[in-house]
């Protein structure tokens, strides 16, 4: 495994600005259009998306890399408000179930042996 691949989003993200802003210091701009390069944020999804789908047949057959990327940034985005809230993890809601009138357990009737031949 890369050390790309466990690098966390947010670490990629600073990364890839960190790098950009370091190579916009030495371009001169006078030169440059009106199109727009994709940020850095749209690089990372890009290259994660393609390493999810490099590596997932399965998903592969079903998603393309602009909707992998689309999951990808919708999951960051809850991620990074989740963050900003100071939430973790919820974890699951745990329900429990109490059934009434229920027979006792000891009841004959209730034995696995006696429902296994069908002529009794």
């Amino acid at each position: 495994m890369s050390n790309a691949s466990k690098m966390t989003y947010s670490q990629r993200v600073n990364e890839a600005k960190v790098k950009e802003e370091t190579s916009k210091a030495n371009w001169d701009a006078s030169t440059t259009g009106k199109r727009e390069k994709p940020s850095a944020e749209d690089r990372i999804a890009s290259k994660i998306a393609s390493e999810v789908l490099r590596d997932n047949a399965k998903l592969r057959a079903v998603h393309s890399g602009p909707s992998i990327k689309k999951l990808l940034e919708r999951e960051a985005k809850k991620q990074m408000e989740l963050a900003q809230d100071g939430g973790g993890y919820q974890g699951p809601l745990i329900s429990t179930i109490v059934e009434k009138d229920r027979k006792d357990k000891n009841d004959p009737s209730n034995l696995p042996y006696l429902h296994k031949n069908p002529a009794v």
